[in-house]
């Protein structure tokens, strides 16, 4: 029952705080917010003094591996199929053309 009274309580201050806070908190000192902009901006230069690679190392933890898990074949390929990808493979490089060795250059002597 006393657990409930303490909430009771700080419902109560805080719907106070609430409902009155700019009077209230009229005279509560502010922090500077460019002084707190400097410490943060010079925190952060002395870590990164502190381990130059260690930075770059966080980052590259982020990141999601692009990396793909191998796969377990769930069959396998008749050897005629590969026989005859392979006849296919031969036709196509026979039919291309060899190419022609560079002509020598007018007023080359050979």
């Amino acid at each position: 029952m006393r657990a409930f009274g303490v909430n009771v309580v700080a419902l109560f201050a805080a719907v106070l705080f609430a409902a009155c806070g700019p009077p209230i908190a009229r005279n509560v000192p502010q922090p500077n917010t460019a002084a707190a902009a400097g410490i943060a901006a010079g925190a952060a230069a002395a870590i990164t003094l502190a381990d130059p690679q260690g930075a770059a190392a966080r980052q590259e933890e982020k990141k999601p591996t692009d990396e793909k898990k191998p796969q377990k074949s769930q069959g396998s390929v008749p050897a005629d199929v590969l026989d005859r990808l392979d006849e296919k493979q031969h036709r196509e490089k026979a039919q291309q053309p060899e190419p022609e060795p560079p002509a020598p250059e007018p007023g080359a002597q050979p």
